[in-house]
Parts: structure tokens; sequence; C-alpha cells
């Protein structure tokens, strides 16, 4: 799909333009001519992305390919001529003077590169006559006839007639969807069933479809296939034909139907539709377009009609009738997916073979619950019988699944590929730098999408804003799979399914050169994006011609000892290095050679504590992630205020020396430094895109909390505030607090002073509030229900273990009137929970974990009719049986009841730093215990021998 290429690298061109117009102005035409060229191009590369599916696609895949790297080669030659300028102009008056002949020269070298590119790219542009190749805006009624989709839609075509013998964990799905459609409403209303490609939504339908309930109720029904290349007027037609009674001619009927405009073939249908009560399926819907030129065919006759539609994407569900909630399918568990293995490998008997089983349930993982997978591969495997036969399926599996078939598991998930806008596949084949089978975190991938510049800004929003849209875009449309969800209801951590995955990782090494663990990486292209490798590839690239983009590694074996084998010539274009590996323990002076790096990340397995000065040379830095862990502060020295286009910085920061911060004037995030370096920065006024601020307070600050509160309240856009204590201080709430007017998110770690009696110290917009060890007196809860804005509570070990009066936690009569999401977490001493008439009325979710001597949930829960979710994570098991038993007239309101162990998000980060240390030393203890061990059983042969 080079379309997405080559309008991201138009798009690059525009940005680096507009930002260096004063480097760029004496080789401005030439830039100029090159943007136009590719902008042209695009408008052959759709027909071209069709070809290469049919008869000539190995030779219409490399003018593809010549487009594509014309193009990077066009940005790395640009993005060096600007570092080569930026340098010189950070140099002294007489350096710039000495070295201006060199500057001549560089703009005479660039000019002559970018005269080469645009004469290699008319070149291409002229030979696409020779493969035939079109200008296409997009498929109109006679467009693309022979295309390899309009097959695969053939092919696809779906029809409630054929039956699926082997259905399996569809009858709970098939039950809700069926109580969806036979609920009381007289108006027309739209059910609908989303999720990814592959997943079972037709399956789904034509279960409903051929329902006893559903045939008696609705006395006329049609099911209609729509798909990408939908034709309003064919869909139209063969609706009619399909509503028409058995004993109607219905050659007669074509024959009227062809003298009619669309208009008419409209009213015909209308007319026929109007005193009946109707069903009608509409399977495979993909854009909102398709959905408005076909629903104003279907009259709302106050019949209780009903439209059901299936799509990958949440956006049409939603558009076609906001109220009612789309219906989300979702892969089946281990044991469906063994069942319908079964039924598909081994036919006749349902039974597998002893000595097949764990290469099964290998090659089952693998298919990560998608339907559509595990139908293909058990076909593939019914029939053999061999271990060896098997164990030869298990080494291909991905040629299987995802590789080229003509119309296999790839196809299907190409079809949402395709359908995505050029700026979303580019973000989408990003996604494949991160690790299989991990969570997604999306703090992460913002800023990794963001140092790429996948992300254009527009004048109303700022990057972090569009980014999200993006993010809900691919999930809109199930290409990304929600796992977490923070508080306010934005996505905290996603997932990309197995199978997608080694799709999007296939796709992006055409696209973006993506290798993965590759030990024989080859270097013919401009540039590379690489995972992980062993550190000896490291010098490998390091000797290349290729530029490198991103680096990740992951839970690397090698031993990193430096990183001066990846500081050269070829990693001078590197956005994005992020480590996360256990041999690495530190930094190299050499990182300051990686002037274009815009991300930097050290994952919680590395031992780094110290960053080199060097640092201080990235001048294009924009991020700097570090675990948020107090147990891994990084040492840091005064050289961080250089970073002039610094916008974030995570984790907890310390120096020796007094850090200056307040000529960050783009810093949005400090995670969090001591508080001694905050108090002692004296312009911190100046730092106006400050939103988001942590500050740790030690013994020796002797802290004055109205001035520290004095110099919070000047930073007018500060929205999120975190104060921590260590040991035994506390944190004093006074008035100072209320001043802080702009902060919407308040985190309290540590002792709390005991909290006076009116909340008024606390900042007047307050929305969500976390006080995590607190040791408060439990009767403050009835303080912190007084806050009306609040909506958003999180409790984390908040009152004393041993308090005589925790036991019981009573909310008062309307308390907290505003609160959407409550979560109460180790609160050791609370037995029960009571709620007062009217308490937190407007309650969306609940989250009970690790308080484990609560005895029963609140009667009253009953009456929180609002409450959409209720999650219960590591309680005792007496109280998980009585929850699944005794309390199913108090939850049946509940629409999402999780009950399980907490995953490590739901942790608190220092205990898991924590707990991790206290293993690490465990491992090595037993390590070099065991070592001894040896050494000294050597020696005692060894003597032995002598």
């Amino acid at each position: 799909m080079a379309e997405a290429a080559v309008s991201y690298v138009a798009e690059r061109l525009i940005d680096l333009f507009q930002r260096k117009i004063v480097f760029l102005k004496n080789v401005q035409q030439g830039v100029e001519g090159v943007r136009n060229e590719l902008i042209r191009m695009k408008c052959f590369l759709k027909d071209a992305d069709m070809k290469q599916e049919e008869d000539e696609a190995a030779t219409i895949h490399n003018w593809v390919s010549e487009i594509r790297a014309v193009a990077y080669h066009a940005e790395d030659v640009i993005e060096i001529f600007i570092h080569q300028v930026e340098s010189q102009q950070r140099q002294s008056l007489f350096i710039k003077c000495a070295f201006y002949p060199k500057k001549l020269y560089c703009l005479y070298k660039v000019g002559k590169e970018i005269e080469s590119i645009q004469t290699r790219i008319l070149e291409i542009s002229n030979s696409r006559e020779r493969y035939g190749i079109r200008n296409i805006q997009g498929l109109g009624e006679d467009d693309g006839s022979s295309t390899t989709r309009e097959k695969m839609c053939e092919l696809r075509r779906s029809s409630p007639l054929i039956a699926n013998k082997d259905v399996v964990g569809l009858e709970k799905h098939v039950n809700s969807v069926v109580s969806i459609l036979l609920k009381e409403d007289k108006s027309l209303r739209v059910a609908s069933i989303v999720g990814m490609g592959g997943i079972g939504k037709t399956t789904l339908a034509k279960e409903v479809y051929n329902k006893t309930q559903i045939r008696n109720k609705f006395e006329t029904r049609a099911w209609l296939y729509v798909s990408q290349d939908y034709r309003p007027m064919k869909i139209i037609k063969e609706l009619i034909l399909q509503v028409a009674n058995p004993e109607e001619d219905k050659v007669k009927i074509v024959d009227t139907m062809d003298k009619l405009s669309q208009a008419g073939l409209e009213e015909m249908l209308q007319r026929r539709l109007e005193d009946t009560c109707y069903l009608i399926v509409l399977d495979d819907i993909w854009t909102t377009e398709a959905w408005n030129l076909i629903v104003r065919s279907f009259p709302d006759n106050d019949t209780s009609s009903r439209l059901l539609l299936t799509s990958r994407r949440k956006e049409v569900a939603l558009h076609a009738d906001a109220l009612i909630r789309p219906y989300k399918l979702e892969v089946l568990n281990e044991q469906e997916s063994w069942e319908l293995f079964l039924k598909k490998a081994f036919p006749k008997d349902r039974e597998c073979p002893q000595d097949l089983v764990d290469v099964g349930k290998d090659i089952l993982e693998k298919c990560d619950g998608l339907p559509l997978a595990i139908n293909v591969i058990g076909g593939l495997l019914a029939g053999k019988k061999q271990r060896s036969e098997w164990q030869r399926v298990q080494r291909n599996l991905s040629s299987y699944l995802v590789k080229s078939q003509t119309y296999g598991v790839s196809t299907i998930l190409a079809l949402s590929y395709q359908d995505l806008p050029p700026h979303l596949k580019s973000c989408f084949l990003y996604l494949g730098l991160f690790q299989k089978g991990k969570d997604i975190n999306v703090k992460q991938l913002v800023h990794i999408w963001i140092a790429h510049g996948l992300i254009h800004q527009n004048e109303e929003q700022k990057l972090e804003d569009i980014v999200e849209d993006y993010l809900d875009e691919l999930i809109g449309r199930n290409m990304l799979q929600v796992i977490l969800l923070r508080a306010d209801g934005r996505v905290k951590s996603c997932r990309l399914h197995d199978l997608l995955r080694d799709f999007c990782i296939m796709k992006a090494k055409e696209e973006i050169f993506l290798e993965i663990d590759n030990p024989s990486i080859s270097f013919s292209e401009s540039r590379h994006h690489v995972l992980y490798c062993p550190l000896e590839r490291y010098e490998y690239l390091g000797n290349s011609k290729s530029y490198v983009r991103s680096l990740l590694s992951f839970d690397s074996s090698s031993t990193l000892v430096n990183l001066d084998c990846i500081c050269t010539s070829s990693f001078k274009l590197l956005k994005v290095l992020y480590i996360d590996s256990p041999g690495l323990e530190v930094i190299s002076d050499s990182i300051g050679k990686l002037f274009s790096l815009k991300y930097f990340g050290i994952g919680r397995k590395t031992r780094i504590k110290t960053l080199p000065r060097s640092i201080s040379h990235l001048q294009n830095l924009e991020t700097i992630d570090m675990p948020m862990s107090r147990y891994y502060s990084v040492l840091v020295s005064n050289v961080l205020w250089k970073l002039e286009n610094l916008r974030h910085l995570f984790g907890y920061i310390n120096s020796p020396r007094l850090l200056k911060i307040d000529r960050l004037n783009n810093l949005q995030t400090l995670g969090s430094i001591p508080v001694h370096h905050w108090m002692n920065n004296e312009n911190l006024a100046r730092m106006t895109n400050l939103q988001k601020v942590g500050l740790l307070i030690e013994k020796d600050d002797n802290l004055d909390m109205d001035r520290l509160c004095h110099s919070l309240a000047e930073l007018e856009i500060l929205q999120s505030l975190c104060l921590e204590v260590v040991d035994s201080l506390y944190i004093s709430l006074v008035a100072g607090l209320s001043k802080l007017s702009h902060v919407v998110k308040l985190k309290l770690k540590g002792h709390l002073a005991p909290i006076p009696a009116h909340p008024c110290v606390f900042p007047s917009n307050l929305c969500q509030l976390t006080l995590v060890n607190s040791k408060l007196h439990p009767n403050s809860i009835q303080v912190l229900e007084k806050l009306t804005n609040l909506s958003v509570l999180k409790l984390v070990n908040a009152f004393p273990r041993n308090h005589e009066q925790a036991d019981i936690i009573t909310i008062s009569e309307n308390g907290f009137p505003g609160l959407k999401f409550l979560r109460v977490d180790q609160l050791m001493c609370m037995k029960e929970m009571k709620l007062g008439k009217g308490a937190m009325a407007g309650l969306k979710c609940l989250q009970i974990f690790k308080c484990y001597t609560l005895k029963r949930l609140p009667e009253e829960l009953v009456s929180l009719t609002n409450l959409e979710k209720l999650e219960v994570r590591e309680m005792p098991k007496a109280f998980i049986d009585k929850l699944q038993v005794s309390y199913l007239h108090t939850l049946q309101h509940i629409p999402n009841i999780l009950i399980g162990h907490p995953s490590t998000d739901y942790e608190d980060p220092e205990e898991l730093e924590r707990r991790t240390k206290i293993g690490s030393l465990k491992q090595r203890a037993i390590k070099a215990s065991a070592k001894f061990r040896h050494t000294q059983k050597r020696r005692r042969a060894n003597v032995n021998t002598d």
C-alpha cells in the first residue's frame, strides 16, 4: 500500500518545509517540485495497489517500490541537510564564518540531490502508462469490475440459507441479540453486531435470523450483503425481489425495476414494506455514507420493525442508532477454541489423538481465539494423522494464516487495512514495533507516533488530542483491542490481535522496512525500523548505508555494555530509542550523537541509574520516558535545561546539584522531582505549557506548603498534581491548595495530616482524587463526600490497618453527588460499606481490590441504577462464592461484572517495583550461592585429583 508511504512523506516534506523555511529557501523550488509530484503520484497508487493483486503483480510491485524508495530518499536528504545547517547555526560567529564555504557546498550538494530525485520521480511517473495504471479517486458503478476485491466479495457473499454446522460459543450471544431485536418499541430501531474481521459477526447474524422467535415475530425478512463495494441500486433491487410475494412474477418485477431511477426504486421498496413488520439484515456494512444511502428506503411504520447490521466499525453502528449499544463480539476463549478446532480437524469423532494434543494446542494458541483462523487451520489439518505433518504446519503457521493466500485469513484482515485512510495506515504499521502478546501502553504509543512525525497538528487541537482521535478510530474499526481504561474513560492500554500483528509486520516490511529479530537483515533500501536484534547485529547496522529510524530492544539476552556501536552515521536519523534489556547498566556518552532522537525510553528491566551529560546535545528530544517509581530514581546532571524542545519528562529524577527547570518553556509533563529543586527555581511562571507536575517531599526539605501552593497557582494551565512524602512525614492540607483552581486531578501519596471539617482546602474544580497510604481517620470520608465536582475517587490503603472505627465505612445520604468512578483498594480493616439514601447516585464503575476483611457488598447497590461495571479482584474465596450466589438479586442490573485476579496494571507501581527488586535480589543471591557451591565443589575435586 504505497499510497500510505507516499502520503506520509509528502506530508513530512510540507511539515519540514514550513518549519525550516529559513534553511530550505535556497532549494525551495526543488523541494516544492518533489512534494507536488509525490502528491500527483498518489492519484495513481490506488489503481496500482489493486493491480498488485492480479497477474501483473511482480512488475507493478517493482514500480510501487521505486516510488516508495525515492520518496523516502527525498525525506532523508532534506533531514540530513537541515541537521547540517542547524549544527552550524549553533556555533559561534567565528566558526560560522570559517564554515561558510562548507555551507555553500552543502547547499550545492543538496540542490543536486533534489534535482536528481525530481528527475527520477518524473521518470517513474511517466513509466506508469506502460502498466496501464489509471487515476482512480474512487470506485464508481462500473469501475474495477475484474479486481481481486470484487472476486473476494463474491466468494464472501453471505446468505442466511447456508447453515454453519460448526458453531461454538454463540448461544449466549444469539440470546442477547434476539432480546435486543424483540425489545418492546414500535419505532424502527437498528441493532448492530461489531467486531474485527473473521470473528464471526455474519455467523452470529445468521443464527439470530433463523431463530424461531425471530421468524414468528417478523412477517417479512430479508438478508443483504453490502461489502465495501456496495452499489445502492443493486442492493435495493435485490431487496425488492426478496420481499416480493412468492407467487409474483419475478421477471415482470425485474422489467419494472430496470425502467426506474434510484428514487423510483426507493419508493417501490417503501411501498412494499409500509404495512408489514419487517426485519432486514445488512451484513458487512463499512461506511456511514453507505448506511445513509440505504436506510432512506426503509419506512418507519410503527410496527416494531427492525434492522440488524454487522460491521467492523463501531462508528457506523452508533451512527445507525445512537440509542442502542452495539453488540461487541469478542474472540473465543481457550475451551471454545479447542472445541471448534476439534470440529474442523476431526469432523467425525471430534477427538484428538493424545500424541497430537500438544502440537494442536500450540497451533491453536497462534490463532488467538479468532474463529476464521481456527476454521482455516482446522480444515488444513483435517485428514492429517501423522505428528510430522502437524509439526510442519506448526513450523510454517504464519505462511498458512497471514502470507498471501487467494482468499484466506490474510485477505480478510487486509480488507480492514485497505479501508484505512493513508494517515491511519501509517499509524497502524508502527504498531508492529511493539512486543508480541504484550499490552501496548498508550502513553508510549502516543509519543512514538509523534516522534515519527505521523501526527500533523492543526490550529484547533494539540498533538496529543489528535493522537487520541486516531487511536479511537482504530479501536472503533476493531483493529485494536482495548485492555484497560482509565478512570476518566480514556484508553490506558490496548493490544493488537496476534494475527493482525503478523499482518501488520508483513505490510510494514514492505512499507517502512520493519525488521524484527532478523539475523539476516538486508539493507537494500534507504531506511529501516528495528524492533530488536542482538548486539552483534547493531554493529552490522552501524556499518550499513541505511538509516535506522526506530530501535526498540526488549528482553535482550545480549549484554549491552554501551551504545557506542549504534551511535554511528547510520543512526543519525534515529527518532525512537527504547531499551528494556536486563543487560544494560550504563548509557555511554555517545548517545549525544543521535541528534535526530525525539523519544528516549528506559524500561523497568534495565539497571540504568544515570543519564550522561551528553544528553544535552539531543536538541530535538521531546520525550524522556522512565519508570514512574520512587525505587527507580535516575541521576541526572544539571543539563536538562538545554533541551529546548523537551515536552514530557516521565520518571523520578534526582540530581546532586540544583536542577534548572524553569527554562523548559515547552515542558508539559514533569514526572516527579524532589521538591527543593522546584522551590529553588525563580522563574517557574514562564513554564506556560506545564500541565502535569509530580513533587517528592523528603525529610530535609523544610517545606512551606503555602509558598509551594503559591508557586503552583502561577501555572495557569496546570491540570494534574501529585504530591508524595517519604517515611513518617505528613502532607499538610493547607488553604493554599484551594488556590489551584485549574487543578482537576490530585494525587496524594503518603501520610495526610487530619483533613479539616470543610473540604474548602481542596482545589475548587477538583474532579479526580487519589489517596495512597494516607492513614486517614475513617470519618474523613464525610468530608470528601462534600466535594461536589468529584467524579473519580481512588482510595488505596487510605485508612490505618488497625483503626477501631475503620471496620464500617459509611457514606452519608446524598454523599458524593457527582461521583462516577470509585476504587477501594487494600482497605484492610473495612468489614462493611454502607450507603445512605441517594449516595453516589450517578456511580458508573465500582472497583473493589484486596479488601480482605470485607464481608459483604452494600445492599444499597441495587438502587444504583446507573452502575455499569463492578470489578472485584483478589478477594477471599468466601467473598467470591457469596457474590456469585447470594447477591444475584443485588447485581442483576449491572451489565458488566468482572471477577478475578488483578493484572499488574492495577498494582501500585512502587509496590510492584519493590517486590520486583526483592525478587531480583533473591534470584541474584540464589545464583551467587549456586556459583559458590559449584566453585567449592570444583576445588574439592581438584584437591582430590592432586
